[in-house]
């Protein structure tokens, strides 16, 4: 709150009137960590990468492991003030695989080493699928990060706009992978983000994630 001061007519100045505390904050408990800046598809919808602000090309492509430590301390920080029993610890990008299941896998590692023993890390990786091989789905198995897979539908037309750089389909990688998380990890399987296409038939894109 900013309220207006006035001093023996001289002027107006303003002062920031603080504001109470919470006698009851609530903690964060889901944490979106951005393992790597670059992505190897180009949505043709995407807001950040085919959008109009190109400044992600300054910017690292991927988290620094010195980013990386502090961060998993900040995590355990906030975990230990506010006696979390349990938090959510999402790995996203871009695409997050670029960054490499093995860095995945360590950065998980320094969170759960450092929050409370009491404190359960519940790890995802929100990946296009494209990436996902046998050895990275078992890394990520191996260090209990779940798979979420981003796919707009179970039917190639459903993900004509999911394109690479050269403007190629998407969906033979991704369901490849997809296919692979099902038949050979389906305990790591942690759901689908999909981005609706309202000129699609809802329930057949319905339908067709069920299949």
């Amino acid at each position: 709150m900013v309220r207006a001061v006035q001093h023996g007519g001289a002027g107006v100045s303003a002062q920031v009137a603080p504001h109470p505390a919470s006698q009851n904050p609530t903690p964060f408990r889901q944490f979106i960590v951005k393992m790597h800046g670059r992505c190897n598809l180009a949505c043709r919808y995407c807001y950040l990468y085919e959008g109009p602000d190109h400044s992600w090309r300054t910017r690292p492509a991927a988290a620094s492991p010195a980013v990386l430590d502090r961060t998993a301390t900040r995590i355990a920080e906030h975990a230990r003030a506010h006696a979390l029993k349990a938090l959510s610890l999402v790995l996203h990008g871009g695409e997050p695989l670029l960054a490499g299941a093995d860095t995945l896998a360590r950065f998980t590692g320094l969170v759960r080493d450092r929050v409370p023993p009491d404190c359960a890390v519940h790890a995802t990786v929100q990946t296009n699928a494209t990436l996902l091989t046998e050895q990275r789905v078992a890394v990520l198995a191996d260090h209990g990060i779940r798979v979420g897979i981003s796919l707009d539908g179970g039917l190639p037309a459903h993900n004509a706009r999911r394109v690479d750089h050269a403007g190629r389909p998407s969906w033979p990688a991704a369901v490849r992978g997809a296919r692979l998380l099902a038949d050979r990890f389906p305990s790591s399987y942690a759901g689908i983000l999909t981005v609706v296409d309202p000129t699609l038939d809802p329930i057949d894109t319905y339908d067709s994630l069920l299949a």
